[in-house]
């Protein structure tokens, strides 16, 4: 059986991706070991889920909060869903580290997973005495150096081969843009579908 992380929640025509409602129907559908979104933070220091870096052609980083549609929610309001599942957290931009470390920190009994192609992102939130886990998108295309101070990878399907696995064999992994095949047991998939 596959392990299934549902990407942006279960959304359709009606429920909007990275929303509260997408993300609490993954959480509770029993085919998914989890749910994957993303964090952007807004002009005032409110971190909300959105996959774009614009909203009505403004950067989400020049925007305030109370600008924003009501449908994008802030992440303390999804991290207060009750759920043992996995949180996989997708880190796009923000800009006040020790707030979103304090925010995570929060919510230790969670199964927390932040993640970024952004070494720097991860590196500034790689602190100590953190409750989550962290890792990085896109493994193969970042720096050997960093992969001892990660609890996970995550990395393209397409990439995934024996000895990529054999090298990774001491890290949790999940793998996304699934077109084929899905063929390791140990690894996460990130699905669309």
């Amino acid at each position: 059986m596959s392990k299934l992380i549902k990407h942006r929640g279960l959304h359709n025509e009606f429920i909007k991706e990275n929303t509260y409602e997408a993300i609490l129907s993954a959480l509770q559908n029993d085919q998914y070991l989890g749910v994957e979104f993303d964090v952007r933070e807004t002009l005032d220091n409110i971190f909300i889920l959105y996959h774009n870096p614009l909203y009505n052609n403004k950067l989400i980083s020049k925007t305030l909060y109370k600008e924003l549609p009501r449908y994008i929610p802030k992440l303390d309001s999804i991290l207060k869903i009750n759920s043992d599942k996995i949180f996989l957290i997708e880190v796009k931009n923000i800009n006040n580290y020790q707030k979103l470390y304090n925010l995570l920190n929060k919510y230790s009994n969670k199964k927390l997973y932040v993640m970024s192609f952004s070494n720097n992102i991860i590196n500034k939130l790689n602190i100590a005495n953190r409750k989550y886990k962290i890792g990085i998108l896109n493994y193969v295309l970042n720096t050997d150096d960093l992969i001892n101070k990660l609890d996970f990878v995550a990395i393209l399907n397409s990439l995934l081969n024996d000895n990529i696995m054999n090298s990774l064999k001491t890290k949790e992994v999940f793998s996304y843009g699934i077109k084929e095949k899905m063929k390791y047991a140990n690894v996460y998939y990130i699905t669309d579908n």
